[in-house]
């Protein structure tokens, strides 16, 4: 999740995005962010409930934000230099809609294989409604980011996600759309055996 260009209202909605999937961290957490921006922002604000937090991002300065986090450059070709079954939640805000698309598979196999098996992928993505949005926005008015808007490569909707995790073996567990239906939230999950509270269903709920 870029932040190097945001501006107030950037910030709100991220801020938004951030409080949805806090939700879903527990105290004692370890946890991968994906695609954290240089500011690691959702780390820091889950800070308190993490054991450990590493955030990854191609134009992050490495860093130490506070005692249990870590930010590290790095840009994903294939693989992850962590051990199977490493993490409790992985967290993408965000970013999925800027992964091109034939990279995607490779980065939920590696998500999946470096996931506990009670773990959780917890992603957020524009819905397709927010497309002319976030482009009015952007390049008409001029008061979101227009850099990060241009670079979105596809606009998800929730059976590109539910396809998307069959796919790699995941099942979509939990999926919300919030921001007045523009923005979603989804939970991924490798088996059942883990509770979390969730969109019953074929419900979807708006924030």
């Amino acid at each position: 999740m870029g932040t190097k260009d945001f501006n107030a209202l950037d910030l709100f909605i991220c801020r938004w995005r951030s409080r949805i999937v806090r939700r879903f961290i527990r105290p004692g957490t370890k946890l991968m962010d994906f695609g954290c921006g240089h500011q690691a922002l959702f780390l820091q604000s889950v800070q308190t409930d993490l054991s450990h937090g590493i955030g990854l991002d191609y134009d992050a300065a490495p860093c130490r934000p506070a005692p249990n986090l870590e930010v590290q450059r790095f840009h994903f070709k294939d693989h992850f230099e962590f051990p199977d079954r490493t993490f409790d939640r992985v967290t993408i805000l965000a970013v999925l809609e800027h992964i091109p698309l034939d990279q995607v598979g490779t980065l939920f196999q590696e998500f999946r294989r470096i996931l506990k098996d009670d773990g959780r992928i917890l992603l957020t993505t524009p819905t397709p409604a927010a497309r002319p949005v976030l482009e009015f926005l952007a390049f008409r008015l001029k008061i979101i980011s227009g850099p990060e808007i241009a670079d979105h490569k596809h606009y998800y909707s929730r059976a590109d996600i539910v396809d998307l995790a069959r796919r790699q073996g995941l099942v979509c567990d939990a999926y919300d759309t919030f921001q007045f239906g523009l923005n979603s939230f989804a939970s991924l999950a490798k088996s059942q055996s883990d509770s979390l509270p969730a969109t019953p269903q074929g419900t979807t709920r708006s924030f």
